[in-house]
């Protein structure tokens, strides 16, 4: 063995190690979230009962999130087996980048969908009347990708999302034109 394949054989532990212990992390995060959200629904005061538009919505966001923290782990775990660039690898991170993307549709779904508020008795009409909370912002801001351009929208998570989404597709371009000069050598 040369001292190239030597380093190279050395860059690719090193990335398989990392890959392994970044993959243990995501599934530990996938778990606890699981068990939180899980937690959370289940000591609801609405019991399950009366599903709203919006919190279809907000369930969507977060079974996107569980897939996502799923998909990162597959990502890793491809890494782990040393498939760098190939096309699953690729396409794994094409679907990350798809989630970023669905998942800002869904909470764009949830910021703009009313909430119901609970159903009041109005004794001087002896009606009940059931109120939309309207002027209440609920901006999802991920920090460093936040960003509005004043529409009170953060198109972060989209542009995380498209982006991710575009960065596979060079690589997928880049190893294509490889497979093309390795055939042709």
């Amino acid at each position: 063995m040369n001292d190239e394949t030597k380093i190279a054989s050395a860059r690719l532990q090193r990335i398989k190690t990392v890959s392994r212990i970044f993959r243990y992390f995501v599934l530990a995060n996938l778990v606890f979230n699981v068990g939180f959200w899980a937690l959370a629904f289940l000591t609801s005061s609405s019991g399950g009962i009366g599903i709203t538009v919006r919190g279809l919505f907000f369930r969507a966001s977060v079974l996107l999130m569980f897939f996502w923290f799923w998909k990162l782990a597959q990502l890793f775990r491809l890494y782990e087996r040393g498939l760098i660039f190939a096309a699953e690898t690729i396409h794994c991170i094409k679907v990350l980048g798809m989630i970023c993307v669905i998942g800002w549709l869904t909470l764009i779904g949830v910021q703009f969908t009313p909430r119901a508020e609970p159903v009041t008795h109005n004794p001087s009409a002896d009606v009940h009347l059931v109120k939309a909370a309207t002027g209440e912002k609920h901006n999802f801001r991920i920090g460093f990708f936040s960003f509005d351009f004043g529409t009170g929208i953060d198109f972060g998570t989209l542009f995380v999302g498209a982006s991710v989404i575009l960065a596979a597709w060079i690589m997928d371009e880049g190893r294509k034109i490889q497979e093309e000069q390795e055939l042709t050598v």
